[in-house]
């Protein structure tokens, strides 16, 4: 069993590791020219790459939401992956909605500039 200087450390590995392919990722999104596709596809990515899920129900061990979706799947089975799917699915949602919110705002507050 890894102690808790290895959970700590694999989690700063893992963290750097999302930054860069993060990274890359909006570096690669940057030549979208409809900029509500490449902000949507931005939060979605960042949503992958960091929510945390407990690992199993009696600890308080955390690990990102996808690996543990596709553990559960693979070692249990059955209907497991739904602990980790509702928090991934909800912090998707929150995701996208902040960032078609902040575009429509934005856009209706650079309309009343160019008005002005």
């Amino acid at each position: 069993m890894v102690g808790i200087y290895g959970y700590l450390t694999s989690w700063a590995i893992y963290l750097i590791a999302g930054t860069v392919c993060y990274v890359l990722f909006y570096k690669a999104t940057g030549i979208i020219r409809f900029k509500p596709v490449a902000n949507t596809l931005r939060a979605i990515m960042l949503v992958l790459i960091y929510t945390p899920w407990y690992v199993a129900t009696d600890k308080d061990l955390m690990a990102p939401a996808v690996i543990v979706i596709l553990l559960d799947m693979i070692t249990i089975g059955g209907d497991s992956f739904i602990r980790a799917m509702v928090p991934l699915l909800l912090a998707l949602t929150g995701a996208v909605l902040l960032v078609w919110i902040v575009g429509i705002t934005s856009a209706i507050f650079r309309k009343k500039q160019n008005t002005e």
